[in-house]
């Protein structure tokens, strides 16, 4: 489900223009629209990734965990994208999704922490940092999942990272797709993924 992106402004007790301290405070608030205030109020001091971060740790209301994504993305930059890249391991489904989402949204500065991701011991996480490379990563991470399909031995991660080279490969990368197939004759789930994607790729 996409992220649904804030107001311009966020409502709250949270004053409109409010002191850094305010901030601090009302991000450990116990009124979950004075966090989700916080978090926005947080984006114009020099570290507003920090507050933003030490609230997201400790948050448990879905909502507010999301608005404080969210606001981490307003800011962006390797600092924020640095909070965000640990949740892709979160035992939280939705929170892993989110941070999927944000990463994606981030752009370049994600780059870095994706190439460590997308190579993570856990089949989970490199699924996971697979979706960070649909957003606006570039050729790198189609060239770095082209490399690391042929190595790839768990199925579900390899079709991964088949369905989303469909959407960012070239050309080029059709004959990886099917050197990948040819590696596994007998799965028509990984017959059937490349065909899909060889369907979407672009043509000569």
């Amino acid at each position: 489900m996409p992220l649904v992106k804030p107001p311009a402004h966020q409502t709250g007790t949270v004053p409109p223009h409010p002191d850094r301290a305010s901030v601090i405070a009302a991000i450990d608030s116990c009124d979950p629209a004075v966090r989700r205030a916080a978090a926005w109020a947080a984006r114009v001091y020099a570290d507003g990734v920090d507050i933003i971060s030490h609230g997201l740790a400790v948050e448990k209301d879905p909502a507010v965990a999301e608005a404080m994504i969210l606001n981490l993305v307003a800011i962006g930059g390797p600092k924020a994208a640095a909070v965000l890249a640990p949740l892709l391991r979160s035992q939280d489904a939705t929170r892993r999704f989110a941070a999927a989402e944000a990463l994606r949204d981030i752009g370049p500065d994600a780059l870095p922490f994706f190439d460590v991701l997308i190579r993570d011991r856990d089949p989970q996480v490199r699924i996971m940092a697979a979706e960070v490379a649909r957003g606006q990563l570039g050729g790198a991470a189609a060239q770095t999942l082209e490399r690391l399909l042929s190595d790839e031995e768990h199925i579900n991660v390899a079709c991964a990272f088949i369905d989303v080279l469909a959407e960012i490969g070239s050309v080029e990368t059709a004959d990886v797709l099917r050197g990948y197939a040819a590696r596994l004759p007998g799965s028509a789930y990984v017959r059937f993924t490349v065909d899909a994607a060889l369907a979407r790729l672009p043509k000569e």
